[in-house]
């Protein structure tokens, strides 16, 4: 078997590998898009790098690339606390307790979808080799 090749965080290729381990995952719960904006991203020429997950509401998760416009709650975080989360380094709570995150939207829909992004998190974290 070969070796699965690494994607650079955040590249299209990344975003492509996220969206192929999306299709055909239905979680249950209510249907929640969550937002990241992703400051200080190195090398780009704009630092920041937006992007929405679609979630719940009995239909199939998926990803939206360079947009957080219809997004119920936006997390925006630092390149290396991002590159965290998708690597299952940390989470949400623990950045939240850190001062790592700050949340735009309304904070009650992040506890309330917390079951909800735990499976997201499970099904998604670690599934892909991530360079930097």
């Amino acid at each position: 078997m070969a070796a699965e090749k690494a994607t650079e965080f955040l590249s299209t290729a990344w975003f492509e590998q996220l969206s192929t381990t999306l299709e055909g995952l239905e979680l249950e719960g209510p249907a929640l898009v969550i937002g990241q904006v992703v400051t200080g991203v190195p090398a780009r020429a704009e630092a920041d790098v937006e992007y929405s997950i679609r979630l719940g509401g009995g239909r199939e998760a998926a990803v939206v690339p360079d947009s957080v416009a219809t997004a119920d709650i936006v997390l925006v975080v630092a390149y290396r606390d991002a590159l965290a989360l998708a690597t299952g380094a940390a989470t949400v709570g623990s950045l939240l307790g850190e001062g790592g995150v700050k949340i735009r939207g309304d904070a009650a829909r992040l506890v309330e979808a917390g079951a909800l992004l735990e499976a997201a998190a499970t099904a998604t974290t670690g599934r892909h080799r991530i360079v930097t």
